[in-house]
């Protein structure tokens, strides 16, 4: 009855992340690069989400279970806005004290590395901007989203509880990047953004978050690279009256969103009812079928 439960293992979901991540950033990537970096990236983010659909589809789970497309309340949607640029301003400021101690490891990340991560991000002219905002805003947040705490963390929270999801998702997220060097900041913004569905049962929140970070992010590369001024941290951190007031608004915004419990459960009850009826069914006939010729004796 194992492959009748209406969420994905931990084998299940490790297993899938294992090859399809580093078919996404190995071979598949490398074979786009002839195209616009911004076509490749989307082209691998719909990647992503489609393998994810796809193994859904297969094993007959319910697709509006598995990515929490869950009902929120507006007004937490409102407060997750200014809760998630100081999470955002505070994961890159970790980030950049990480490097600095890579660094002073002797492990600094390869020059190409970064120089790549900042050309993706760069505007420089009219047309950029909407390629930009979808390639690097949007279609991350909704991909990695629905992949990581849509798909990931349900199918650990139902087979392992929310503290297993919570962890495992932002472990998976952080290794997905195969970026060793951020990887830190990485797991602190998946445990955000976990702790973002954890809290609402919805991933919606989780998605505008990580779109804000991503935005967050093209918006200070490109203040330092036009205007040469560094106020969200792109390569220099942030003033200290800043991080103090992004802490502040991080802990305000965590406690007015503990105010309002979830509209939906998390895990669909009607879904795990069906699948405890079908392991009762089993277990009945496995009683009232016959002992094999000469058992017993």
């Amino acid at each position: 009855m194992e492959d009748a439960a209406p969420y994905p293992r931990a084998r299940q979901v490790v297993i899938l992340a294992l090859v399809v991540l580093p078919l996404m950033q190995l071979v598949l990537l490398p074979l786009l690069e002839m195209l616009p970096a911004h076509l490749s990236l989307s082209i691998a983010e719909l990647f992503l989400l489609g393998i994810a659909v796809f193994v859904i589809r297969r094993r007959r789970w319910a697709m509006e279970d598995l990515f929490l497309l869950n009902a929120t309340h507006g007004r937490g949607l409102l407060i997750v806005i200014p809760t998630a640029i100081a999470a955002g301003l505070l994961a890159g400021e970790a980030d950049l004290h990480v490097a600095r101690i890579w660094e002073w490891a002797g492990w600094a990340s390869p020059l190409m590395l970064r120089r790549s991560m900042l050309e993706i991000q760069l505007i420089t002219d009219m047309a950029h901007i909407v390629p930009t905002i979808v390639a690097i805003g949007l279609l991350p947040a909704i991909c990695e989203e629905t992949f990581f705490r849509g798909f990931v963390y349900t199918g650990l929270r139902f087979h392992h509880g929310p503290r297993v999801a919570l962890i495992g998702s932002s472990m998976l997220f952080a290794v997905a990047h195969l970026n060793p060097w951020q990887m830190p900041a990485f797991f602190l913004l998946g445990l955000f953004l976990g702790w973002l569905v954890h809290r609402t049962h919805s991933i919606y929140p989780a998605i505008l978050a990580h779109a804000l970070n991503n935005l967050l992010s093209v918006l200070a590369v490109n203040l330092r690279a036009h205007l040469g001024i560094d106020p969200l941290g792109a390569l220099e951190p942030v003033a200290s009256p800043v991080r103090m007031a992004c802490l502040v608004v991080l802990v305000l915004g965590i406690l007015l969103l503990r105010r309002w419990p979830p509209l939906m459960p998390a895990l669909s009850p009607f879904a795990f009812s069906r699948w405890t009826s079908r392991l009762g069914e089993t277990q009945e006939a496995q009683k009232k079928r016959p002992p094999p010729v000469g058992e017993g004796r």
